[in-house]
């Protein structure tokens, strides 16, 4: 148990008057007199949402969203959302080169990023803008700062957390940081700028992971993506009540549930090895979401992000619970389990990915946006997943999932079990995954030398601190 001896009249300085031990172990930990606040040296600016404005095409306004930002390698917009060119700005909300872009919601809270690379776009409502109040101030070394060990953990430990990580706008303008004038950031950044050139030629070997699956089972199926990418980016879907009745059973009329139509059929018309994924699935679950808490209790419980595009699931930002469900044992995670998400946005909505439990991880549980799936012996479950991360996977359950709101649909068991998917022979999945799993180990042997790279960087930016 922690204890906290702290006098009254120091929580009600605090904007909502915060008790956590959390909290003010971590600003405690900083003398006032060696810092300023955030807001003494940045303005704080506001994302805003424009999922109305999304464009399919590549246009003059990036729209930046956590996705894009990672907490050491700042911003990558390769597969960033672009905006409609006639979408109205406000001026404060357009990027530029200087700002400082923080995610401020989410599992992921505390990435920030530099905005040179989105110059002239604008940022999501799950982010904000730290913009400079004076020109003595170097943004990147401060982008750079918060990209350190000491500050991502600074930012966990003033976050606040209902639902899921919360940065108030508050608690963010308060952060305390060393002023460092431009001139002696300077001296800093001149000593980082070799080093990132190695990282940047490093990086230009890279491929995403998404890349590497599309290439080798697009080859290996002899499958033509572009030829899908143009049913993509179609904006008008001329059909008959005969071309509506494909794979439709519940009479959907929606354009967007017309595209998984004709995105399907293309696919099947390409190669005679795709079947519905139904014919091969055993059973399907839903998972189950108790309340949680921040501190370590009887069971962990995954959360949504716990499924990424490397398929691999990832049991680093758990929540904890101690609330039994009568049926408690059936929403245990297993070793090799395979699940999908059942709910996010249109972009990673049934993403799969495969657990390994190991002696370390105690027992977990998934939440109610995931679905368990058990195949027959017919399919390699990995082989499956990157079915699911891939091209093919994507573009059906973009269009497939329901929802107004773009920003969280859903898939349940009929769009899993209408789902067309290449099932060759097992051998030839084993030898596809063997592929795949080769090109990802030489992507990751390079991340390896960047990350040693990347720490050389901390460490002369958390010199700057102590000095």
């Amino acid at each position: 148990m922690k204890i906290l001896n702290k006098p009254l009249h120091e929580f009600s300085s605090h904007k909502y008057n915060r008790i956590d031990t959390k909290y003010w172990a971590t600003t405690d930990s900083i003398e006032n007199n060696e810092y300023v606040l955030i807001q003494n040296l940045f303005d704080v600016i506001n994302g805003s949402v424009q999922t109305t404005n999304y464009s399919n095409e590549v246009t003059s306004i990036p729209y930046i969203r956590i996705g894009d930002m990672s907490y050491k390698d700042g911003l990558d917009i390769t597969d960033a959302m672009y905006l409609n060119d006639d979408t109205e700005i406000k001026q404060d909300k357009i990027l530029q080169e200087d700002d400082i872009i923080v995610a401020t919601i989410g599992a992921t809270v505390g990435k920030t990023a530099l905005a040179k690379e989105a110059k002239g776009g604008t940022f999501s409502n799950n982010t904000v803008v730290l913009r400079k109040k004076f020109n003595n101030i170097d943004s990147k070394f401060y982008s750079l700062l918060l990209q350190a060990d000491y500050y991502i953990d600074y930012i966990f430990g003033v976050v606040s957390q209902k639902a899921q990580p919360n940065l108030q706008e508050y608690d963010l303008k308060n952060i305390k940081v060393p002023f460092i004038e431009y001139h002696a950031a300077k001296i800093f950044i001149d000593d980082i700028v070799p080093i990132e050139s190695e990282i940047n030629n490093l990086k230009s070997q890279l491929l995403p992971v998404k890349s590497t699956i599309d290439r080798v089972i697009s080859q290996e199926f002899e499958l033509n993506i572009e030829a899908l990418k143009e049913i993509d980016n179609v904006k008008i879907i001329k059909s008959t009540l005969t071309d509506l009745s494909f794979n439709n059973s519940n009479h959907r009329f929606s354009p967007r549930w017309n595209k998984a139509g004709l995105i399907q059929e293309k696919l099947i018309g390409m190669k005679s090895v795709f079947e519905l994924l139904g014919n091969h699935i055993i059973s399907t679950q839903n998972g189950w979401s108790p309340e949680c808490t921040e501190a370590s209790s009887l069971f962990q419980v995954l959360g949504i992000d716990a499924i990424n595009k490397d398929s691999h699931i990832q049991f680093n930002n758990v929540k904890f619970s101690d609330i039994y469900s009568p049926n408690f044992d059936k929403y245990i995670v297993k070793d090799n389990d395979f699940f999908v998400s059942r709910g996010n946005t249109t972009d990673l909505v049934a993403l799969a990915s495969i657990a390994t439990i190991t002696d370390e991880i105690s027992d977990t549980v998934f939440p109610d946006l995931m679905i368990r799936i058990d195949f027959k012996q017919t399919i390699n479950k990995q082989y499956m997943a990157y079915i699911f991360n891939s091209f093919i996977g994507r573009l059906y359950f973009k269009y497939a999932s329901k929802g107004k709101n773009q920003t969280m649909v859903k898939i349940s068991k009929k769009e899993l079990h209408d789902f067309y998917v290449p099932v060759p022979k097992i051998d030839i999945q084993n030898k596809i995954v063997n592929k795949i799993q080769q090109e990802i180990n030489n992507q990751n042997a390079i991340k390896a030398e960047i990350a040693q790279l990347r720490a050389q960087i901390d460490e002369i930016i958390e010199g700057a601190i102590k000095n």
